[in-house]
Protein backbone atom coordinates (compact mmCIF):
# COMPACT_ATOMS: atom_id res chain seq x y z
CA UNK A 1 0.00 0.00 0.00
CA UNK A 2 1.24 3.72 -1.05
CA UNK A 3 -0.02 6.56 0.90
CA UNK A 4 0.36 10.24 0.25
CA UNK A 5 -0.26 13.03 2.61
CA UNK A 6 -0.38 17.09 2.38
CA UNK A 7 -0.94 19.13 5.07
CA UNK A 8 -0.67 22.96 4.97
CA UNK A 9 0.33 24.68 8.49
CA UNK A 10 0.54 28.69 9.42
CA UNK A 11 2.85 29.49 12.05
CA UNK A 12 2.75 33.41 13.59
CA UNK A 13 5.80 34.60 14.89
CA UNK A 14 6.29 34.15 18.99
CA UNK A 15 2.48 34.05 19.65
CA UNK A 16 2.65 30.77 17.39
CA UNK A 17 -0.62 30.39 16.05
CA UNK A 18 -0.57 27.32 13.93
CA UNK A 19 -3.44 26.93 11.84
CA UNK A 20 -4.04 23.78 9.10
CA UNK A 21 -5.22 25.37 5.65
CA UNK A 22 -5.44 22.46 3.38
CA UNK A 23 -4.94 18.41 3.35
CA UNK A 24 -4.96 16.80 0.36
CA UNK A 25 -4.64 12.94 0.19
CA UNK A 26 -4.30 10.36 -2.30
CA UNK A 27 -3.86 7.05 -2.09
CA UNK A 28 -3.06 3.33 -4.17
CA UNK A 29 -4.10 0.47 -2.58
CA UNK A 30 -2.70 -2.91 -3.62
CA UNK A 31 -4.33 -6.29 -2.29
CA UNK A 32 -2.70 -8.47 0.68
CA UNK A 33 -2.99 -11.73 0.65
CA UNK A 34 -1.99 -13.10 3.56
CA UNK A 35 -4.85 -14.01 6.30
CA UNK A 36 -2.41 -12.30 8.84
CA UNK A 37 -3.17 -8.78 7.14
CA UNK A 38 -7.43 -9.58 6.44
CA UNK A 39 -7.12 -10.05 10.06
CA UNK A 40 -5.35 -6.60 11.08
CA UNK A 41 -7.66 -4.85 9.33
CA UNK A 42 -10.63 -5.94 11.09
CA UNK A 43 -8.63 -4.63 14.32
CA UNK A 44 -10.64 -1.43 16.09
CA UNK A 45 -8.03 1.39 15.09
CA UNK A 46 -7.70 2.83 18.74
CA UNK A 47 -6.96 -0.76 20.10
CA UNK A 48 -4.18 -1.28 16.85
CA UNK A 49 -2.80 1.54 17.81
CA UNK A 50 -2.21 0.48 21.67
CA UNK A 51 -1.02 -3.05 20.45
CA UNK A 52 1.57 -1.56 18.25
CA UNK A 53 2.75 1.03 21.57
CA UNK A 54 2.66 -1.88 23.83
CA UNK A 55 5.36 -3.58 20.86
CA UNK A 56 3.33 -6.44 19.96
CA UNK A 57 5.17 -7.40 16.88
CA UNK A 58 7.37 -9.78 17.22
CA UNK A 59 10.82 -8.00 15.79
CA UNK A 60 13.15 -11.28 15.85
CA UNK A 61 10.61 -13.47 13.89
CA UNK A 62 11.14 -14.02 10.00
CA UNK A 63 8.88 -15.01 7.33
CA UNK A 64 9.00 -18.36 5.69
CA UNK A 65 11.21 -18.65 2.49
CA UNK A 66 7.73 -18.70 0.73
CA UNK A 67 6.44 -15.74 2.67
CA UNK A 68 6.70 -12.66 1.30
CA UNK A 69 6.42 -10.23 3.66
CA UNK A 70 3.45 -7.18 3.66
CA UNK A 71 5.13 -3.87 2.66
CA UNK A 72 3.87 -0.15 2.95
CA UNK A 73 4.96 3.09 2.15
CA UNK A 74 4.09 6.32 4.17
CA UNK A 75 5.00 9.78 2.89
CA UNK A 76 3.78 13.04 4.49
CA UNK A 77 4.89 16.85 3.67
CA UNK A 78 4.02 19.61 5.60
CA UNK A 79 4.20 23.13 4.32
CA UNK A 80 4.54 25.87 6.69
CA UNK A 81 5.02 29.72 6.95
CA UNK A 82 5.90 31.94 9.88
CA UNK A 83 8.89 33.62 11.81
CA UNK A 84 9.66 35.86 14.39
CA UNK A 85 11.03 39.38 14.97
CA UNK A 86 14.80 37.98 15.63
CA UNK A 87 14.63 36.01 12.52
CA UNK A 88 11.85 37.11 10.30
CA UNK A 89 9.04 35.68 7.97
CA UNK A 90 9.39 33.04 5.56
CA UNK A 91 8.32 29.64 5.44
CA UNK A 92 9.43 25.84 4.78
CA UNK A 93 8.96 22.42 4.81
CA UNK A 94 8.90 19.01 7.07
CA UNK A 95 8.80 15.95 4.78
CA UNK A 96 9.26 11.92 5.31
CA UNK A 97 9.13 8.91 3.32
CA UNK A 98 9.10 5.55 5.12
CA UNK A 99 9.37 2.35 3.85
CA UNK A 100 7.29 -0.26 6.16
CA UNK A 101 7.76 -4.22 6.12
CA UNK A 102 6.81 -6.94 8.76
CA UNK A 103 9.23 -7.76 10.89
CA UNK A 104 11.57 -4.94 10.24
CA UNK A 105 10.96 -2.06 13.53
CA UNK A 106 10.32 0.36 13.55
CA UNK A 107 10.71 0.52 9.45
CA UNK A 108 13.11 -0.84 6.59
CA UNK A 109 14.29 2.67 6.23
CA UNK A 110 13.20 6.30 6.39
CA UNK A 111 14.09 9.68 4.97
CA UNK A 112 13.05 12.93 6.57
CA UNK A 113 14.04 16.53 5.56
CA UNK A 114 13.11 19.78 6.59
CA UNK A 115 13.44 23.33 5.11
CA UNK A 116 13.03 26.56 5.79
CA UNK A 117 13.97 30.17 4.97
CA UNK A 118 13.13 33.73 6.52
CA UNK A 119 13.59 37.10 5.35
CA UNK A 120 13.81 40.56 7.06
CA UNK A 121 13.53 44.23 5.87
CA UNK A 122 16.17 46.23 7.31
CA UNK A 123 18.74 49.64 6.81
CA UNK A 124 20.07 47.11 3.95
CA UNK A 125 16.72 46.73 2.12
CA UNK A 126 15.72 42.67 2.24
CA UNK A 127 17.57 40.31 4.22
CA UNK A 128 17.29 36.04 4.78
CA UNK A 129 18.66 36.06 8.43
CA UNK A 130 17.90 32.18 8.17
CA UNK A 131 18.26 29.49 5.92
CA UNK A 132 18.28 25.72 6.89
CA UNK A 133 18.25 22.82 5.00
CA UNK A 134 18.14 19.30 5.94
CA UNK A 135 18.70 15.68 4.44
CA UNK A 136 18.81 12.47 6.66
CA UNK A 137 18.55 8.85 5.77
CA UNK A 138 18.15 6.23 7.82
CA UNK A 139 18.96 2.50 7.16
CA UNK A 140 18.37 0.12 10.94
CA UNK A 141 18.57 -3.02 9.14
CA UNK A 142 21.78 -3.31 7.59
CA UNK A 143 22.40 -6.25 8.73
CA UNK A 144 18.37 -7.11 10.10
CA UNK A 145 17.51 -6.27 13.31
CA UNK A 146 21.08 -5.90 14.43
CA UNK A 147 23.27 -3.06 12.24
CA UNK A 148 21.73 0.18 10.96
CA UNK A 149 23.39 2.97 8.98
CA UNK A 150 22.67 7.02 9.15
CA UNK A 151 23.83 9.42 6.28
CA UNK A 152 22.93 13.23 6.90
CA UNK A 153 23.62 16.39 5.23
CA UNK A 154 22.69 19.77 6.06
CA UNK A 155 23.09 23.32 5.12
CA UNK A 156 22.15 25.95 7.45
CA UNK A 157 23.11 30.02 7.32
CA UNK A 158 21.74 32.17 10.56
CA UNK A 159 22.76 36.08 10.26
CA UNK A 160 20.93 36.59 13.53
CA UNK A 161 22.22 34.82 16.40
CA UNK A 162 22.47 35.84 20.16
CA UNK A 163 25.06 36.42 22.48
CA UNK A 164 24.43 37.47 25.56
CA UNK A 165 27.24 36.62 27.69
CA UNK A 166 29.08 34.29 29.55
CA UNK A 167 27.37 31.75 32.24
CA UNK A 168 24.57 31.77 34.04
CA UNK A 169 24.15 34.90 35.22
CA UNK A 170 24.13 36.61 32.37
CA UNK A 171 21.85 39.76 31.94
CA UNK A 172 21.22 42.41 29.33
CA UNK A 173 22.78 45.51 29.92
CA UNK A 174 20.70 48.28 30.68
CA UNK A 175 19.13 50.02 27.91
CA UNK A 176 19.32 46.65 25.22
CA UNK A 177 16.50 44.84 24.22
CA UNK A 178 16.94 41.00 23.64
CA UNK A 179 16.52 42.06 19.54
CA UNK A 180 19.38 44.43 19.13
CA UNK A 181 22.13 44.60 17.10
CA UNK A 182 24.37 44.83 19.68
CA UNK A 183 24.00 40.93 20.63
CA UNK A 184 23.79 39.60 17.18
CA UNK A 185 26.47 37.43 15.23
CA UNK A 186 26.58 35.47 12.33
CA UNK A 187 27.17 32.09 11.59
CA UNK A 188 27.78 29.53 7.98
CA UNK A 189 28.01 25.78 8.50
CA UNK A 190 27.25 23.03 6.01
CA UNK A 191 27.48 19.21 7.62
CA UNK A 192 28.41 16.00 6.63
CA UNK A 193 27.29 12.61 8.96
CA UNK A 194 27.91 9.29 9.10
CA UNK A 195 26.56 7.15 11.37
CA UNK A 196 26.58 2.88 12.55
CA UNK A 197 24.17 1.75 15.31
CA UNK A 198 24.57 -2.00 16.62
CA UNK A 199 21.65 -2.91 18.22
CA UNK A 200 21.59 -6.29 20.22
CA UNK A 201 18.53 -5.56 21.59
CA UNK A 202 18.34 -3.92 24.32
CA UNK A 203 21.99 -2.56 23.70
CA UNK A 204 22.65 0.14 21.20
CA UNK A 205 26.27 1.08 20.41
CA UNK A 206 26.61 3.94 17.90
CA UNK A 207 29.96 4.91 15.96
CA UNK A 208 30.83 7.48 13.01
CA UNK A 209 32.01 10.52 11.82
CA UNK A 210 30.89 14.36 10.71
CA UNK A 211 32.69 17.00 9.11
CA UNK A 212 31.57 20.99 10.05
CA UNK A 213 32.63 23.83 8.08
CA UNK A 214 32.16 26.87 10.34
CA UNK A 215 32.23 30.45 8.91
CA UNK A 216 31.63 32.84 11.82
CA UNK A 217 31.27 36.88 11.78
CA UNK A 218 31.25 38.59 14.38
CA UNK A 219 30.87 42.74 14.02
CA UNK A 220 32.82 45.12 15.69
CA UNK A 221 31.22 46.94 18.38
CA UNK A 222 28.70 43.97 19.39
CA UNK A 223 28.92 42.17 22.57
CA UNK A 224 30.49 39.16 21.47
CA UNK A 225 33.24 41.32 19.61
CA UNK A 226 33.83 43.18 22.83
CA UNK A 227 33.90 40.03 25.14
CA UNK A 228 36.58 38.27 22.64
CA UNK A 229 38.97 41.49 23.49
CA UNK A 230 38.17 41.56 27.38
CA UNK A 231 40.69 42.26 30.29
CA UNK A 232 39.97 39.19 32.01
CA UNK A 233 42.06 36.30 30.35
CA UNK A 234 39.46 33.43 31.27
CA UNK A 235 36.51 35.24 29.32
CA UNK A 236 38.70 35.48 26.35
CA UNK A 237 40.13 31.79 26.42
CA UNK A 238 36.46 31.14 26.43
CA UNK A 239 35.35 32.08 23.71
CA UNK A 240 38.49 31.85 20.99
CA UNK A 241 37.97 33.84 17.67
CA UNK A 242 35.54 34.44 14.93
CA UNK A 243 38.33 32.28 12.52
CA UNK A 244 37.05 30.47 9.98
CA UNK A 245 37.42 26.51 10.37
CA UNK A 246 36.28 23.20 10.07
CA UNK A 247 35.50 20.83 12.92
CA UNK A 248 36.23 16.96 11.83
CA UNK A 249 34.47 14.80 14.97
CA UNK A 250 34.74 11.49 15.94
CA UNK A 251 31.87 9.86 17.97
CA UNK A 252 31.49 7.07 20.35
CA UNK A 253 28.02 6.05 22.32
CA UNK A 254 26.84 3.35 24.35
CA UNK A 255 22.73 3.13 25.39
CA UNK A 256 20.27 0.87 26.86
CA UNK A 257 16.72 0.92 25.35
CA UNK A 258 13.64 -1.00 26.74
CA UNK A 259 11.07 1.55 24.81
CA UNK A 260 8.03 0.03 23.49
CA UNK A 261 8.11 2.43 20.39
CA UNK A 262 10.65 4.71 18.76
CA UNK A 263 8.01 7.48 17.63
CA UNK A 264 5.70 7.65 20.44
CA UNK A 265 7.34 5.33 23.48
CA UNK A 266 4.77 4.41 26.03
CA UNK A 267 6.95 2.88 28.82
CA UNK A 268 10.35 1.70 28.78
CA UNK A 269 14.18 3.10 29.22
CA UNK A 270 16.16 4.67 27.54
CA UNK A 271 20.10 5.29 28.91
CA UNK A 272 22.56 7.19 26.16
CA UNK A 273 26.55 7.96 27.07
CA UNK A 274 27.77 9.40 24.49
CA UNK A 275 31.62 11.03 23.81
CA UNK A 276 32.74 13.03 20.75
CA UNK A 277 36.44 13.77 20.41
CA UNK A 278 37.59 16.88 17.80
CA UNK A 279 41.57 16.00 17.86
CA UNK A 280 41.72 19.30 15.75
CA UNK A 281 40.43 21.53 13.81
CA UNK A 282 41.50 22.79 10.49
CA UNK A 283 41.94 26.33 8.97
CA UNK A 284 42.91 29.76 10.70
CA UNK A 285 41.56 28.79 14.06
CA UNK A 286 42.77 25.73 16.02
CA UNK A 287 40.35 24.45 18.08
CA UNK A 288 41.34 20.48 20.46
CA UNK A 289 38.29 19.45 22.12
CA UNK A 290 36.30 16.59 23.45
CA UNK A 291 32.39 16.44 24.73
CA UNK A 292 30.41 14.01 27.14
CA UNK A 293 26.52 13.86 26.78
CA UNK A 294 24.66 12.00 28.58
CA UNK A 295 20.85 11.66 28.74
CA UNK A 296 17.95 9.30 30.75
CA UNK A 297 14.80 9.36 29.13
CA UNK A 298 12.06 7.52 31.37
CA UNK A 299 8.24 6.51 29.75
CA UNK A 300 5.73 5.65 32.79
CA UNK A 301 2.06 4.60 31.24
CA UNK A 302 -0.48 5.75 33.97
CA UNK A 303 -3.49 5.47 31.87
CA UNK A 304 -2.01 3.03 29.22
CA UNK A 305 -5.20 2.01 27.54
CA UNK A 306 -5.07 3.41 24.14
CA UNK A 307 -1.89 5.47 25.23
CA UNK A 308 -4.66 7.79 27.42
CA UNK A 309 -1.79 9.61 29.41
CA UNK A 310 2.18 8.57 29.68
CA UNK A 311 4.65 10.63 32.32
CA UNK A 312 7.73 11.19 30.01
CA UNK A 313 11.05 12.57 31.64
CA UNK A 314 14.24 13.37 30.25
CA UNK A 315 17.46 14.45 32.64
CA UNK A 316 20.78 14.78 30.56
CA UNK A 317 24.06 16.65 31.37
CA UNK A 318 26.69 18.08 28.79
CA UNK A 319 30.19 18.48 29.48
CA UNK A 320 32.92 20.03 27.08
CA UNK A 321 36.78 19.33 28.18
CA UNK A 322 39.38 21.53 26.24
CA UNK A 323 39.30 24.64 24.44
CA UNK A 324 35.86 24.48 22.19
CA UNK A 325 34.80 27.56 20.33
CA UNK A 326 32.93 29.71 21.04
CA UNK A 327 29.04 28.59 19.14
CA UNK A 328 29.45 25.11 20.70
CA UNK A 329 28.90 26.69 24.46
CA UNK A 330 24.94 26.76 24.17
CA UNK A 331 24.65 23.57 22.37
CA UNK A 332 23.66 19.90 23.56
CA UNK A 333 23.09 16.91 21.41
CA UNK A 334 23.31 19.15 18.16
CA UNK A 335 20.69 21.94 19.40
CA UNK A 336 20.38 24.64 22.21
CA UNK A 337 20.42 23.61 25.79
CA UNK A 338 19.27 25.96 28.31
CA UNK A 339 16.86 27.33 25.52
CA UNK A 340 15.19 26.75 21.91
CA UNK A 341 12.83 23.94 20.85
CA UNK A 342 14.83 21.32 22.00
CA UNK A 343 16.11 22.13 25.20
CA UNK A 344 14.54 24.55 27.87
CA UNK A 345 11.22 25.82 26.16
CA UNK A 346 10.57 29.37 26.31
CA UNK A 347 14.00 30.67 26.84
CA UNK A 348 15.00 32.26 23.89
CA UNK A 349 18.45 30.12 21.92
CA UNK A 350 21.38 30.69 22.56
CA UNK A 351 20.47 32.72 25.50
CA UNK A 352 23.08 30.81 27.98
CA UNK A 353 26.91 30.13 27.19
CA UNK A 354 28.93 27.53 29.16
CA UNK A 355 31.09 24.29 29.31
CA UNK A 356 28.70 22.72 31.72
CA UNK A 357 25.12 22.45 31.35
CA UNK A 358 22.50 20.28 33.21
CA UNK A 359 18.61 20.25 32.37
CA UNK A 360 15.36 18.26 32.74
CA UNK A 361 12.13 18.01 30.53
CA UNK A 362 8.71 16.50 32.08
CA UNK A 363 5.63 15.66 29.61
CA UNK A 364 2.44 14.45 30.43
CA UNK A 365 1.24 13.03 26.94
CA UNK A 366 -2.11 12.37 26.32
CA UNK A 367 -3.77 10.82 23.21
CA UNK A 368 -7.31 11.49 22.38
CA UNK A 369 -8.62 10.68 19.35
CA UNK A 370 -6.98 7.50 17.13
CA UNK A 371 -8.81 6.77 13.96
CA UNK A 372 -8.42 5.45 10.65
CA UNK A 373 -9.21 8.52 8.05
CA UNK A 374 -9.12 7.58 4.26
CA UNK A 375 -7.46 4.24 5.25
CA UNK A 376 -4.86 6.17 7.04
CA UNK A 377 -4.12 6.02 11.13
CA UNK A 378 -4.34 8.96 12.20
CA UNK A 379 -3.70 9.98 16.29
CA UNK A 380 -4.49 13.84 18.25
CA UNK A 381 -2.92 14.53 21.52
CA UNK A 382 -2.43 16.68 23.81
CA UNK A 383 1.19 17.72 25.96
CA UNK A 384 1.57 19.76 29.09
CA UNK A 385 5.37 20.17 30.27
CA UNK A 386 7.60 21.84 32.06
CA UNK A 387 11.47 22.21 31.45
CA UNK A 388 14.22 23.25 33.98
CA UNK A 389 18.18 23.76 33.65
CA UNK A 390 21.71 25.40 34.52
CA UNK A 391 24.87 26.28 33.01
CA UNK A 392 28.33 26.87 34.33
CA UNK A 393 30.89 29.03 31.97
CA UNK A 394 34.02 26.84 33.16
CA UNK A 395 35.22 24.08 36.02
CA UNK A 396 36.59 26.88 37.72
CA UNK A 397 34.16 28.87 40.07
CA UNK A 398 32.80 32.07 38.57
CA UNK A 399 30.82 33.98 40.83
CA UNK A 400 30.66 37.01 38.51
CA UNK A 401 29.50 34.67 35.27
CA UNK A 402 27.41 32.25 36.90
CA UNK A 403 26.49 33.41 40.25
CA UNK A 404 26.11 32.06 43.75
CA UNK A 405 22.52 30.96 43.98
CA UNK A 406 20.56 28.02 42.45
CA UNK A 407 20.12 30.05 39.10
CA UNK A 408 17.90 27.28 37.79
CA UNK A 409 15.81 28.50 33.82
CA UNK A 410 12.37 27.30 33.42
CA UNK A 411 9.51 27.20 31.30
CA UNK A 412 6.48 25.61 30.97
CA UNK A 413 3.21 25.22 28.60
CA UNK A 414 1.49 22.77 26.27
CA UNK A 415 1.64 21.52 22.66
CA UNK A 416 -0.41 19.58 20.09
CA UNK A 417 0.87 16.46 18.63
CA UNK A 418 -0.85 15.27 14.80
CA UNK A 419 0.84 11.56 13.95
CA UNK A 420 -0.10 10.01 11.31
CA UNK A 421 0.95 6.60 10.20
CA UNK A 422 3.77 4.76 11.87
CA UNK A 423 6.20 7.18 11.69
CA UNK A 424 5.53 10.38 11.28
CA UNK A 425 4.26 13.18 13.88
CA UNK A 426 4.40 16.92 13.99
CA UNK A 427 4.77 18.72 17.40
CA UNK A 428 3.47 22.11 17.89
CA UNK A 429 4.14 23.68 21.57
CA UNK A 430 3.34 26.76 22.97
CA UNK A 431 5.92 28.00 25.96
CA UNK A 432 6.00 30.68 28.70
CA UNK A 433 9.38 31.25 30.80
CA UNK A 434 10.20 34.44 32.77
CA UNK A 435 13.26 34.39 31.10
CA UNK A 436 11.39 36.21 27.67
CA UNK A 437 8.06 38.24 27.78
CA UNK A 438 5.32 36.62 26.26
CA UNK A 439 5.38 33.31 24.51
CA UNK A 440 7.48 31.01 22.24
CA UNK A 441 5.58 28.78 19.33
CA UNK A 442 7.58 25.72 18.03
CA UNK A 443 6.90 24.18 15.20
CA UNK A 444 9.23 20.52 14.76
CA UNK A 445 8.32 16.71 13.59
CA UNK A 446 8.34 14.35 16.56
CA UNK A 447 8.59 14.16 19.66
CA UNK A 448 10.95 16.61 21.63
CA UNK A 449 12.52 12.96 22.87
Amino acid sequence: MARFQVFSLTLHRALALCATLAAVRASAATDQTSSTAKASSKTEPAQATDEAAEGSTAQGSEPSKDEAPPRDTEFSLVPFVGGNSDQGFGGGYIASLARLQQYREPYLYRIDTTGSATFASGRDGLTVPYVDVFLRWKFPHLIPNLLGLELRASFTRETSLGYYGLGNAAALPAGYERGDDYFKHERMHPTLQVNFDYHPHPWVLSWGVSYIENQVTVPAGTLLAEDMQSDLPYVRELLGNDLPHGVPKVSFSVGWDTRDNESAPVRGLHISEQADLIPGTFGEAHYKYGRWTNTIDVFVPLIPKYRRLVFALRVGSDLLFGNPPFWELPRFDDTFAIGGSRGVRGVPAQRYYGKIKLLSNAELRSELIAMKILGVQRRLGLVAFLDSGRLWADYASHPDLDGTGLGLKYGLGGGLRIASGKTFMLRFDLAWSPEKPGTSGYLLAGHMF
